[in-house]
């Protein structure tokens, strides 16, 4: 069943405000607002904050949210009523509403327990997956026939699934403060490969993901101009993960505790998200057709002469 373009701008509009919500909780996590609003769900023990720096750059994250769970949820229901016979759309529609209450109460914690590094972490991986949800819901209410080679959508797959293990070992190492461990080497760490101890290694299996992730990005840029599947795709995917390498490059080399390396540090997660929803994205709206044509029950009398 094809979905209507109020439906699919919808979808659209509720996959960009979720990785708005991402950029914005990197914003919140840089600039240390994390405890801004020192209660939950109030700010302060108002609805609005005081005018000052931290309660509203946390007050700006719990109104984005605000705003995503709305078009998510309108989405849902949405897709529920009127595409119910569409799995591959009302599951991940769904999934992601479901996502809400547990991100609610992982942001609770997080202001209870004050910033604990791996919750916090958990928080980030959750409203990443939430993320996918919602871009899987769009790639698939947008999914028109378009000239794909199998190994092209595989290789979309196998992007996104290494792109998840590189979101895993990010917040790993912002959880453990591993981002310091090589210092500001690149690409060596510490004078070697991976020496300094563990969070030596966990920073270099970060980098050596994100050096597959670069990889997978050139096969589909390569795969797309040989014009085994669209070129848009493997130009925006390419775009987007040289944009993060550089990011994280930058990071390295940029002096800590400075405007610039805090810049940095936001693209850097708003790149991350980036990466990661361009992947899904690909490769949902490559995936196999939702609804395949019935077969005829009888063939076409064949005329002879």
């Amino acid at each position: 069943m094809p979905t209507s373009l109020r439906f699919r701008l919808l979808a659209l509009f509720a996959a960009v405000s979720a990785w708005i919500l991402v950029a914005v909780g990197g914003i919140v996590r840089v600039t240390e607002s994390g405890l801004g609003c020192p209660d939950w769900p109030l700010c302060e023990g108002n609805v609005i904050p005081a005018q000052s720096r931290a309660p509203l750059i946390e007050f700006s994250h719990r109104a984005t949210t605000t705003l995503v769970t709305l078009l998510v949820f309108v989405t849902a229901v949405w897709a529920w009523r009127a595409y119910r016979s569409r799995r591959d759309i009302t599951i991940p529609a769904i999934t992601a509403v479901l996502f809400i209450p547990l991100q609610a109460l992982l942001g609770a914690v997080v202001v209870w327990l004050e910033l604990p590094p791996w919750i916090v972490a958990v928080h980030f991986v959750i409203g990443m997956l939430f993320l996918a949800a919602t871009v899987v819901a769009a790639g698939r209410a947008w999914q028109r026939p378009v000239a794909a080679s199998r190994t092209f959508v595989r290789t979309a797959w196998v992007g996104a699934v290494t792109s998840l293990v590189l979101v895993l070992l990010g917040a790993a190492v912002v959880a453990t403060h591993a981002d310091e461990a090589c210092g500001r080497q690149w690409p060596a760490c510490n004078g070697g490969f991976a020496s300094g101890g563990s969070l030596a290694v966990l920073q270099v299996a970060h980098r050596s993901f994100a050096y597959a992730v670069a990889a997978i990005a050139v096969v589909l840029a390569v795969l797309a101009w040989r014009g085994r599947g669209p070129w848009l795709a493997g130009a925006v995917t390419l775009a987007a993960v040289v944009a993060q390498i550089g990011f994280g490059i930058s990071l390295v080399l940029v002096e800590e505790h400075t405007l610039a390396h805090r810049v940095l540090e936001i693209l850097h997660i708003a790149g991350a998200g980036a990466v990661w929803a361009a992947l899904v994205a690909v490769a949902a709206f490559l995936g196999p057709p939702a609804a395949p044509a019935p077969a005829r029950a009888f063939a076409a009398p064949v005329r002879t002469r």
